[in-house]
């Protein structure tokens, strides 16, 4: 409360000092010579009867800046050539393309061409987007990506306010973790990518595909009600302002990586393409589960079924190479019969590396009668070895009716391989078997598509219609994981070959172990909406009523095997002996399982390891907005009835969920316009939290890198939560804007994920808490300097600033008797930095931009009575990124993480809701290493 008082208290104040400025606008595009097309250079152009003139550079291109709104005529003049005059009537904000095209002498106007769409790509136009909204939102522009080196749109979401980016690919918007988000791709609802956690992972889309990404942070009636966090809108590439080829090529080198040795088990001819090509598969001939869990260990089957699977168990030796990306990508304008179609179609291929040595400890239980001391459970170091190869195809059409319809066709498509080596040494020390050397051998391959088909018409000067129909297909593969143990008796200082492999007495998913998941997910969408301008307010502002339908459905299969190889207990001690010591190269082949006395094959498939599941969100809603004097109101109503089902097992016993549920979600948002300048949001809005499937899904998973299991709970409920959000906006200038903001959420049933339970080997899961709630500020600056310096240096930077301060309170209630019963939100930081300053000379075509970002101490692991939290620690990161642009290519090159600031990981050892550091100790920590960047572009 005391921030909400602050902030109106800085909010009246600074209203105090603020006069009352016209909106301006921009106006852009370029000039030709008419009967050539050629390009036209030191052309005048100036809105008549003013100061605003400029001239078209050498490229033919030319930008009216700050132009003040209402009925303007622009003129354009050339030596030899007729004059050029075009009245147009602008709106504030608006950004206007007029293309010139003059004739040589006096034939003035002939072959104009003035385009007055509104571009969404650009600073502008996101600022504009911002400022027009109904609900609180932020954005960022292909034109804001460009001056980063960001590579994917995880990299780009962290330059958002109240953004921070976990496991380098998840998001998380206020504190509130990536399960509270969701995701719309083009105006559909996007698949959730992960097997076990609900979220999606935005590293799947390259940087050079989006157009723009929104996040709307407060609710509205027309945007989904599942989130807490916010909706995340991915707006892929659509606009074709004028034809062009393009190539680009790039290449990468990763301080500790690239040509450092490279491990890797057998992989298959394809893996380059991001998929398997089979090699890693089950043979078809391989038996059922209920065949293998029906014979003998000595039977005939299992022996032949073991002979059917490829030995492959080594992680053979090479040389990490450079990074390599390469990108096609074209648009074109044509027309298609009597349609007006452009199209945009990109390929972009990837292959990346990545090495890092992982410190990895755990610890066993503090006693205060030992001040200052801490004994180890155990302690490994990890060496990890990453190859991804990614394939990403966008193609987008526009089929342009008329003046009042259109059609939209978008398609995206990836395609993902990652293949992932993790050999861990050290020793644990109640198993004391020696020198511990442990393996993880695992290939993943995803494939990603989703399509949407809409229409936007015009009924009338008051009437329209928006409609859009979608499909997304998820497909997630993980053949042939293999995760072993083994130790050496001699010590650290053993060779390979004195190993010793861990059998287990039955199977199990980490001693001698293979794994085999997949998961198939289809979902459809479709939705329409009805707008009617029913009035206008006295300065011309639009009375309108919305009322529309949206239907998601969504249905999943899932299935997983494992087997593990051990050794019956007819085979003698000193035949057991041998077998364990043999190479991993031997150990397994089919000349040792072929023997009579040797590993049998132990299938330990249960019947939770595999669930089906549905889930159908029917929703309708209404939203009015009306304007009256400096007042701006916008109210609405959404109701969305949802069926949730999933079968499964738990136990031997059947799991049949069916949790249908209505729910009524009020929003109301209300804007005050000081000035054309300046206005003040106030809104509140009711949304929900659903459970994802694999959060209810009994289903346990062994995860290796943390060395714990994970489960769903079949128990959970749908959480509600309140939300309301109070924010300030001043925009000096066109694409400039200062924004503060307060917000406060309320929980009531939140879901929490991460939740250790006391065992010997740790297990994560998901509970209700009771409630919850938090509140923070946030602040956005974006500022040009060339209005506050004549420097002609320091007139080309602008400077864009965000910041986000958090508090979060979560008690766990009832359950608290297993878990600590108050406590800030896992995964909440308390607060969060991002800066870019960048250097823009548009004459030179130089641009230089130094980005950063940093992010508060955030709970990463929640622990029990017995096992204390891990923080994750801040991380400062540093970019450095310029680009140059010649006639017909540009170069951009640049520097990732600068600082290689290291990824740290630690306990709270006395429990205290804070980290000291000379008794909380570090659980893991890792440096993932700079990376140098240089990438050429060539436009045809």
């Amino acid at each position: 409360m005391k921030l909400l008082l602050v902030s109106i208290t800085f909010f009246c104040c600074l209203f105090q000092t603020q006069s009352s400025i016209a909106q301006t606008a921009i106006i852009t595009g370029k000039v030709t010579r008419t009967e050539t097309n050629e390009t036209l250079r030191d052309v005048s152009i100036e809105v008549k009867g003013t100061n605003f003139k400029t001239k078209s550079d050498q490229n033919g291109q030319y930008e009216l800046k700050n132009v003040t709104a209402g009925k303007i005529t622009i003129v354009a003049t050339s030596v030899s050539f007729g004059v050029f005059t075009e009245t147009l009537d602008i709106t504030p904000g608006q950004v206007i393309i007029v293309d010139i095209q003059l004739w040589p002498e006096a034939k003035e106007n002939e072959g104009v061409t003035v385009r007055a769409t509104r571009r969404t790509n650009t600073r502008n136009a996101v600022v504009q987007e911002t400022r027009e909204a109904k609900s609180v939102i932020s954005g960022i522009s292909r034109q804001q990506i460009a001056l980063s080196q960001d590579g994917n749109a995880a990299q780009v979401m962290q330059r958002i306010p109240g953004v921070t980016i976990m496991e380098n690919r998840f998001i998380m918007i206020r504190g509130l973790s990536e399960r509270y988000n969701n995701v719309m791709i083009n105006n559909v609802v996007a698949p959730s990518t992960e097997v076990d956690k609900r979220t999606f992972s935005f590293d799947l889309i390259p940087s050079g595909s989006l157009d723009r990404m929104i996040i709307h942070k407060s609710g509205s009636a027309e945007n989904p009600g599942d989130f807490a966090g916010g909706v995340i809108k991915i707006y892929t590439n659509n606009t074709v302002e004028k034809p062009f080829t393009q190539f680009s090529i790039g290449t990468g080198f990763r301080s500790n990586t690239t040509f450092k040795d490279y491990y890797q088990s057998e992989g298959s001819s394809t893996d380059f393409l991001g998929f398997d090509n089979g090699m890693r598969d089950l043979p078809s001939s391989f038996p059922t589960t209920e065949e293998m869990l029906n014979s003998g260990r000595g039977s005939e089957l299992r022996r032949e079924a073991s002979l059917k699977l490829k030995n492959n168990f080594v992680a053979k030796k090479s040389t990490a190479l450079p990074d390599i990306n390469l990108g096609f990508s074209m648009g074109r304008k044509f027309k298609l019969g009597n349609l007006k179609t452009s199209m945009i179609t990109s390929v972009n291929y990837t292959q990346s590396y990545q090495n890092m040595e992982r410190q990895f400890d755990r610890y066993f239980e503090y006693d205060p009668a030992r001040p200052g001391q801490l004994d180890k459970r155990f302690a490994y170091t990890d060496f990890i070895f990453e190859k991804n190869n990614r394939i990403n195809v966008l193609s987008n059409w526009s089929f342009i009716i008329n003046s009042d319809n259109k059609i939209n066709f978008s398609n995206l498509f990836n395609q993902i391989g990652e293949n992932e080596t993790n050999i861990r040494q050290g020793e644990d020390f109640i198993q004391t078997l020696g020198w511990r050397r442990h393996y993880m051998l695992g290939y993943r391959n995803r494939s990603i598509y989703t399509s949407q088909i809409d229409g936007n018409h015009k009924l009338s000067n008051k009437k329209r219609i928006n409609w859009v129909v979608g499909y997304s297909s998820l497909t997630e593969k993980e053949p042939d994981l293999r995760r072993f143990r083994t130790y050496a008796p001699g010590g650290r200082n053993a060779s390979l070959d004195e190993y010793i492999m861990i059998t287990p007495p039955s199977s199990n998913l980490f001693d001698a172990s293979r794994y085999f998941g997949k998961l198939n997910e289809n979902s459809f969408n479709a939705g329409s909406d009805y707008t009617w301008n029913f009035d206008q307010s006295k300065d011309g502002k639009k009375r309108e009523l919305k009322v529309g339908v949206y239907g998601d459905y969504r249905m999943r299969k899932f299935n997983s095997r494992y087997l593990s190889y051990l050794i019956p207990g007819s085979v003698t001690p000193d035949r057991k002996a041998e077998l364990e010591s043999l190479p991993l190269s031997q150990i397994f082949s089919p000349e040792v399982l072929s023997q009579s006395s040797s590993f049998v094959i132990e299938e330990g498939t249960r019947p939770q390891d595999t669930y089906e599941a549905t889930s159908l969100i029917a929703s309708g809603y209404a939203s009015v907005v009306y304007p009256w004097e400096k007042i701006t109101l916008a109210g609405g109503a959404r109701a969305e009835h949802s069926l949730q089902s999933l079968n499964s097992f738990q136990g031997l016993s059947k799991v049949d969920i069916d949790n249908p549920l209505t729910n009524i979600l009020p929003f109301i948002n209300a804007s005050y316009h000081f000035t054309h300048k300046s206005q003040i949001r106030l809104g509140y809005g009711r949304t929900v939290n659903r459970p994802e499937f694999r959060e209810l899904a009994p289903f346990l998973f062994y995860d290796y890198k943390l060395d714990a299991n994970k489960v769903g709970n079949i128990n959970l409920k749908t959480a509600v939560i309140d939300n309301i959000d109070l924010r300030y906006e001043f925009y000096p200038r066109a694409g400039e804007s200062i924004i503060i903001g307060t917000f406060f959420k309320y929980f009531d049933n939140p879901i929490e994920s991460k939740n250790i339970i006391t065992s010997e080997l740790p297990q994560y899961t998901y509970i209700n808490a009771d409630y919850a709630y938090t509140y923070g500020a946030e602040v956005e600056l974006y500022k040009s300097l060339d209005q506050i310096f004549t420097s002609p240096f320091l007139k080309k930077l602008s400077i864009n600033l965000n910041a986000a301060y958090i508090y979060s309170k979560v008690d766990l209630g009832s359950t608290a008797s297993a878990q600590k019963g108050v406590r800030k939100l896992q995964g909440q930081s308390p607060y969060i930095i991002n800066g870019i300053l960048s250097y823009n000379d548009l004459s030179k075509k130089f641009l230089a931009s130094i980005s950063y970002n940093v992010f508060g101490t955030r709970i990463f692991s929640v622990g029990d009575i017995n096992n204390p939290d891990i923080y994750e620690m801040p991380r400062h990161s540093l970019d450095l990124t310029v680009t140059k642009s010649f006639e017909g290519f540009s170069i951009k090159a640049g520097i990732q993480d600068i600082l290689n600031y290291k990824y740290r990981f630690v306990q709270d050892t006395d429990r205290n809701n804070k980290v000291n550091d000379d008794l909380d100790k570090s659980i893991f920590s890792f440096k993932r290493g700079s990376l140098y960047n240089v990438s050429f572009t060539i436009n045809l």
